[in-house]
């Protein structure tokens, strides 16, 4: 856990996260980028103690090399401390980038399911919810 956040910071971490991923697909082949403006709460197990989370999907005006993209951000985080990545694969057979920071947060980047868009989905680091916010709200 990250006593340094609360859930506006962590949000903010999250968000920049999914920004700097989004800064690998290459800017001509991407239509938009849509980044959802509020995100939920999990549970980090922990009570009191949550995450944020968040998505930014980028349509594609253009096909991606998704094996390439993963990989060099797999390799970039790799060999970047606090961080450590890996490629997975989707149960639909898709290279997914996997990020893993400090705190419980995770990040991941892959292409659809329907091969239209990047998909970013983001896990802030765990923070401490005070007990005057509500845990079901949107933040």
């Amino acid at each position: 856990m990250d006593e340094t956040l609360d859930v506006y910071g962590a949000k903010a971490v999250a968000q920049s996260m999914e920004d700097e991923l989004a800064g690998y697909v290459p800017a001509g082949s991407v239509s938009a980028v849509e980044q959802l403006d509020k995100g939920i709460l999990l549970n980090c197990g922990a009570d009191g103690v949550y995450q944020w989370t968040g998505h930014n999907y980028l349509p594609l005006s253009r096909p991606v090399d998704v094996q390439q993209l993963v990989q060099e951000i797999a390799q970039t985080y790799a060999n970047r401390a606090p961080f450590a990545a890996r490629v997975e694969m989707t149960q639909d057979g898709v290279p997914r980038a996997r990020v893993v920071g400090p705190a419980g947060s995770s990040y991941s980047l892959t292409l659809s399911v329907d091969r239209s868009r990047i998909e970013i989905f983001s896990f802030s680091p765990c923070f401490r919810l005070p007990d005057d916010m509500s845990r079901r709200g949107l933040y």
